[in-house]
């Protein structure tokens, strides 16, 4: 009996041991049971808050997308900007080529009217005394139609003589 008590009292002694380690095996598991609550609890939040980011992510993405595409029009529209400017300018150096060739052209066709007036003026005036010199000398011929009558009724003919002298007196 005495075996059986020491027996019995191992085992209870074995028992209690087995009862607190049990105790604490199942406060160990309710401990990692709640740190498993909390730990899926965090990896809900982190993977909603994962998905969120993704989203924000995938909205920048659309954005930068769209930023760049806008970015390659307002280039594409730049150069044709540039391009039309420098065919502009092409075409106003041409232009204003032209109009001073042309302005050049109407110089020398102005000098050249200066001098056609210049010319026609002096002729004018040459002409003018001219028409003087004959306009006076047409006065006079009534005057040398008579005294030439005059001297071929008296003497029937007219010497050279004689017209020389008359001419003299018109002059």
């Amino acid at each position: 009996m005495e075996s059986y008590n020491e027996t019995l009292t191992t085992s209870t002694k074995s028992f209690e041991r087995v009862k607190e380690e049990k105790l604490y095996a199942d406060s160990e598991i309710n401990k990692l049971k709640t740190a498993k609550s909390d730990l899926e609890k965090k990896l809900s939040e982190s993977t909603l808050k994962i998905s969120e980011l993704e989203n924000q992510v995938n909205e920048a993405n659309e954005v930068i997308s769209q930023l760049e595409k806008e970015k390659e029009d307002l280039k594409s529209e730049l150069n044709q900007k540039e391009n039309e400017n420098e065919s502009l300018k092409k075409e106003l150096k041409t232009t204003l080529s032209n109009k001073n060739n042309e302005i050049g052209n109407l110089k020398e066709d102005r000098e050249g009217k200066a001098q056609e007036i210049s010319n026609l003026s002096l002729k004018v005036k040459s002409l003018e005394e001219t028409l003087k010199e004959t306009l006076a000398e047409a006065k006079g011929a009534p005057e040398l139609i008579e005294e030439i009558k005059d001297i071929m009724v008296r003497k029937g003919f007219l010497s050279d003589r004689e017209f020389d002298d008359l001419l003299l007196k018109l002059e």
